[in-house]
């Protein structure tokens, strides 16, 4: 009797355990996606109206200043999921009005300047401040270069010609693809992006090579004559 109460304490402990286990690794996701996606309301870009410069918010930046525009995640708004901030300021000449970036946008800094990438078009494009509000100004060929320094760029008018042959390289293992014939690519991504030969990064047209690899660049549904592929052959 007294072996078959031990057994269920026994038990008892190890489904204590694995529930346990399973908080903890639930909390540690939830972190980990919280530090990764701001939240809604979280205060995330900081832009100086005399400078003419962004940073990171800073918990000591004041709501109510005259010179700085703060602005707020608000959330996603439309069906396309328009990433929107709202903008907190002490400067009454400037409206108080949301700012819609882009469809599904990842804002991002650099050198003082704020810019984002717009996954269902394949862009990138600089939030600039025209001095009564905020507007996504388009960047061409020669700013992303610039911006991602190391990079090489693929335009979609070269893969609409048929498979891309690239020559596998470690001095040039880092593309962009760049979107220049105005399709919409929403929904499309790019495969093998579980394979040690590619690297899929924070962008999703930015990959890098590991290997020789053939690339294809579609929707979940596969190929159709609505929404080609697009095919990549790294030798």
């Amino acid at each position: 009797m007294k072996k078959r109460y031990i057994f269920m304490a026994i038990v008892a402990i190890m489904v204590i355990f694995f529930f346990v286990g399973l908080l903890f690794d639930s909390s540690k996701t939830t972190e980990a996606y919280t530090s990764a996606y701001p939240r809604i309301g979280q205060k995330i870009w900081t832009f100086n109206m005399n400078k003419h410069e962004w940073r990171n918010y800073n918990k000591n930046d004041d709501d109510l200043s005259k010179e700085d525009i703060i602005l707020q995640v608000q959330g996603f708004e439309g069906n396309g999921g328009y990433t929107t901030y709202r903008l907190i300021t002490g400067n009454m000449q400037v409206p108080k009005e949301d700012v819609w970036v882009g469809e599904g946008s990842q804002e991002f800094l650099k050198d003082k300047a704020l810019y984002s990438y717009f996954p269902k078009n394949f862009e990138y494009y600089e939030v600039v401040f025209n001095g009564v509000k905020f507007v996504s100004r388009k960047l061409v060929t020669e700013e992303v270069v610039k911006l991602f320094d190391g990079y090489k760029i693929i335009k979609v008018s070269e893969l609409q010609n048929g498979t891309l042959p690239l020559k596998y390289s470690k001095k040039e293992d880092k593309y962009i693809i760049l979107n220049d014939v105005g399709e919409d690519f929403y929904k499309y991504y790019i495969v093998p992006n579980d394979s040690k030969k590619l690297e899929i990064e924070e962008f999703s047209n930015k990959f890098r090579i590991y290997d020789s690899v053939d690339i294809k660049i579609q929707r979940l549904e596969g190929c159709s004559k609505a929404y080609p592929c697009y095919e990549i052959s790294v030798k």
